[in-house]
């Protein structure tokens, strides 16, 4: 059996040990992990947010490895395969691993009918325990949705909460305003921890702070401490100037989009932050920011023509990939978007924005058929025709053969819409001659 079979079977015995009527909140999943030992006492650094989070988590990993500190990092959706979701010092650990430490989250639940859970609560559940056996120096934990009754939130006393940009989206959860969805997300700060939120409105700011200020916390706004300037940014990188309480000093990130910065400087301060329990050095934080990979956000596939995979799903998202794409190419380059949404998705205000700030672009609209979730090509292309583009939508239903279409037309090709998207066609366009 090859390792992606393997895979496929690890998730296939987490969706049968998943509950169709699984318990929100976080009592359950706090039995199970009491259970298992309670492995919950690692040292955490823990992310929420609406977009950057998952860079930003890459970002802390890299520098701490780059230290040579001990790290798990812990993140979703995965790409490819389950086993992305969790990396000790920077590689998955094996299937087998996996196993036993589903074998302990299955016996507790068959123990107890009335212990349900969720698809995401028992990976986490097991990814903890998984952490908890590598006795790491520090763990960068992402969390799945929100915040406040995210599984990862049941950490007691993470070293630092880190709060990434905010913007619309989950909001049948979350809540149907900013302020509703601020308020679920800044929810993993903890008492006498310190809290970062990178900032935002003047209200969302002021709202962070009243917040930390009722649990205890002690919170910082990025925005209002630091700053980020002189930033260049490129296919391959981008570079900038990073200015804090602790001084001045220039930095090269590894990765495309010129929001890139903004996210190394809310790791960087966070690393300040946490200096008493994890010093790092100058020379750390540039090498490790120098050489991070994050899959599938800005990720440069090929040059000439430029084939870039992004996964903005989200308005959000979205808009800040048209601020990487506009720092990358002129208002007449001709940019070419192979799109496809999730149905759940505000797919439609996505589009909008695309039309209204690249008006020079030609959208293709794709599906992957056998995903239920999938909005149908067809119906991403009516919606686009209500929006101003170069020409007409053209509905391509092969992603493949959309992106080699798009590529024919001349101008970067620009793949995006969906993470699980991206994770399916990446590994079809890795070795894709153009």
């Amino acid at each position: 059996m090859n390792t992606d079979d393997t895979w496929k079977l690890i998730e296939e015995r987490i969706n049968a040990l998943t509950s169709p009527d699984s318990l929100t909140g976080l009592a359950v999943v706090k039995k199970v992990l009491e259970k298992l030992g309670n492995p919950i006492h690692f040292p955490a650094l823990h992310i929420a947010g609406t977009n950057g989070k998952g860079s930003v988590a890459a970002d802390l990993d890299a520098v701490l490895r780059a230290r040579g500190y001990r790290t798990a990092l812990y993140t979703s959706p995965h790409l490819v395969n389950i086993g992305e979701r969790l990396r000790i010092d920077g590689e998955p650990l094996p299937p087998q691993q996996w196993a036993r430490a589903l074998d302990a989250v299955e016996e507790i639940l068959k123990a107890d009918a009335e212990l349900r859970l969720g698809y995401f609560q028992i990976t986490t559940a097991a990814c903890f325990k998984m952490i908890a056996d590598s006795a790491v120096d520090a763990a960068v934990i992402e969390t799945g949705l929100g915040g406040r009754h995210d599984t990862t939130n049941i950490l007691p006393r993470p070293l630092i909460s880190i709060i990434t940009p905010l913007g619309m989206d989950h909001m049948h959860l979350l809540g149907h305003t900013l302020t509703e969805i601020a308020a679920n997300k800044f929810d993993i700060a903890k008492k006498g921890c310190p809290a970062l939120y990178c900032g935002g409105t003047a209200e969302l700011n002021a709202q962070f702070k009243r917040r930390c200020a009722e649990i205890g916390a002690r919170g910082e706004v990025l925005s209002e401490t630091c700053r980020v300037t002189d930033v260049r940014t490129s296919l391959q990188s981008s570079r900038f100037v990073f200015s804090s309480p602790r001084g001045t000093c220039e930095y090269t990130v590894a990765l495309a989009g010129v929001y890139q910065p903004e996210n190394a400087a809310l790791t960087l301060r966070a690393l300040e932050l946490v200096a008493d329990r994890l010093p790092v050095s100058v020379e750390d934080t540039q090498k490790g920011l120098a050489g991070v990979r994050w899959p599938g956000r800005m990720e440069v596939l090929h040059v000439d023509p430029d084939v870039i995979l992004d996964g903005a799903h989200n308005p959000h998202g979205t808009a800040a990939l048209i601020r990487a794409l506009k720092a990358l190419y002129d208002e007449e380059t001709p940019i070419n978007l192979v799109f496809t949404s999730m149905s759940d998705k505000d797919y439609g205000q996505s589009l909008k924005l695309y039309s209204e700030a690249l008006p020079q672009s030609r959208l293709y609209c794709t599906e992957l058929s056998d995903a239920p979730r999938c909005e149908r090509a067809e119906k991403l292309a009516r919606t686009a025709e209500a929006f101003r583009w170069k020409t007409p939508p053209a509905v391509i239903h092969d992603p493949l053969r959309a992106v080699e279409e798009a590529a024919k037309s001349g101008g970067p090709v620009i793949v995006c819409g969906s993470l699980y998207f991206i994770g399916r066609i990446r590994g079809q366009l890795m070795n894709h001659v153009f």
